[in-house]
Formats: C-alpha cells, structure tokens, sequence
C-alpha cells in the first residue's frame, strides 16, 4: 500500500531542448560569450472547465453571438499566427553562419529602419562579384530596410577609393551627377573589367570627367567638410566592426557575416533576410 502511494506521488518531468574573401589580416574572432544555459520549461495546466447553468446556456443560444463570433475570430487568428511562427525552422546558426557583436555596436544611420552594411572595395574582385547579387536583393528589400555601403579603410590605396566613394556621393548629393550608381559601377569596372590603375586623384578626376564632372568641382567635393565627416565615421565603423575583410555585412550593428559564413553568394542574403526579420 505504502509503495502504491509513493506511485501516485511520483510526476513526469518534461525538459525543453533549445530546441571567401579580400582582406588585409586574418579576420579577428569576435568577442567570446558564454554559452546559453538551458532553460527549463513549466508546464501550465488550466483549471477544468465548470459546466454552465441553465440560465447562462439560454441566454447564449438567445443572443445573435456577434461579440462571441468576434472573439472567437481573434483567438483563432492568434493561434494561426502562433503555429505560423512555431513552424517556422531557423536556418542559421550563430557562430557558424553569421556572429552577434556583444555589445551592439552603433549603425551607419543611427536608427532609420532595420539596417544592412555592405563594407566593401572598389578593388576587391569578390566585392565587385557580388555587386550584382546586392542590387537584385537591395530592390526586393522590405520598406523596412535601410541599405547601406560603407567602404573599408585600412591602408593607403583602400582609404583613398573610400574618400573617392564619398566624394561620388556629395557629387550626386550636390546634383552634380544624376546618380552615383553609374560612377561606382563605371570604377568597379574600370579595375576588374579593363584591368586599369584607378589609385590617384588625376585618375578620379579623369574617370569622373566622362560624367561630366569638372576638375575644380571635384576638388570642392573631396576637400569638403560632408566628406571628410563620412570619412570620420567609416573609420570609427570599420574599427568598431572589426572590419578586416571584405566584402562584410553587418545588420543593425547586431550581427555580421559574409559569403565564407553563410555558405555561398544566394545563402548570404537568405542569412541577411533571417537577420532582419529577427530584429522585426
């Protein structure tokens, strides 16, 4: 008798199971955290349901139910949402497809939108690779999105095509071009397709000539003030970053990855795509 007790005494534990590259260094390894400990789940179980009265049945079935209808159409809309969320897999792992800075860092925007970094440069070949891919997937973006490319600054050369990008982009700010997507494309392929020396101010100058830009316009550009600003920024980020590679997304200053990590051109902006909807 006292072992039968015992039986009835004795519970069932549930546990959750939680559930390519151009560089100037090796890529530094982000900061280390500590693993994620796991969390154990308590079951709730709601108290039975008490059998109506009589009066209370009756004037359910007397009433048109349009309040009941109503809520019962919510309830069933959260449940729909729910099982859509819980069905959903995560693809991707941190720590093998994409990192998470620890502390979030700052973004380029400070805060319009969910936003996407491409560090890049003119010179890279994979930067200028993966150009196409980044357009296609820059045009499908959510309104949500904010894109943004941040060129890499780690030596001599690199900084000087990170000052001659910004100076492109006063240019169109100004209205002096009509669009700096012409002028980047026409630089990327002016080094990877016709295989030229695109590294000094004469070179720029007669680049951007084609675009109708003067000489004395240019230097205005790339000796002003918004130039020398962005340029300020972009070596605070890179820093920040970590940036030793290219190319390297980073989304929202939360988590950084690249074409190594994700596994491929196509997989990367899966990765970015998983990225921004976590942060939604």
């Amino acid at each position: 008798m006292k072992m039968m007790n015992n039986l009835k005494l004795a519970g069932v534990m549930l546990s959750a199971i939680v559930l390519v590259a151009c560089g100037n260094a090796d890529e530094p390894a982000l900061q280390d955290t500590p693993a994620v400990s796991e969390t154990t789940v308590t079951e709730t179980t709601a108290p039975e349901a008490q059998e109506a009265p009589e009066e209370t049945l009756a004037a359910v079935e007397e009433s048109d139910g349009s309040f009941d209808e109503e809520a019962q159409a919510r309830e069933v809309s959260l449940r729909i949402a729910q099982n859509t969320a819980e069905s959903t897999p995560v693809r991707f792992q941190e720590g093998t497809h994409f990192a998470r800075f620890r502390p979030t860092k700052a973004t380029v925007g400070g805060g319009n939108g969910i936003e996407v970094v491409e560090v890049f440069w003119y010179g890279c070949n994979h930067c200028f690779n993966l150009e196409p891919f980044v357009r296609q997937w820059k045009a499908g973006a959510a309104e949500d999105v904010s894109f943004v490319k941040m060129p890499a600054v780690w030596n001599p050369i690199v900084e000087q095509h990170a000052k001659l990008f910004y100076t492109i982009e006063a240019l169109a700010n100004s209205g002096e071009l009509d669009s700096a997507e012409p002028v980047h494309q026409a630089i990327f392929d002016a080094i990877h397709v016709e295989r030229r020396r695109i590294q000094t101010e004469s070179a720029f100058k007669s680049l951007l000539a084609k675009f109708n830009v003067r000489g004395e316009t240019f230097d205005a550009a790339w000796n002003s003030f918004e130039v020398d600003t962005r340029m300020r920024q972009a070596k605070s980020l890179n820093r920040s970053y970590n940036i030793a590679s290219v190319p390297t997304m980073v989304v929202n200053g939360k988590f950084v990855t690249d074409e190594t990590r994700a596994g491929g051109k196509q997989q990367l902006f899966a990765v970015i795509d998983e990225l921004v909807a976590s942060e939604r």
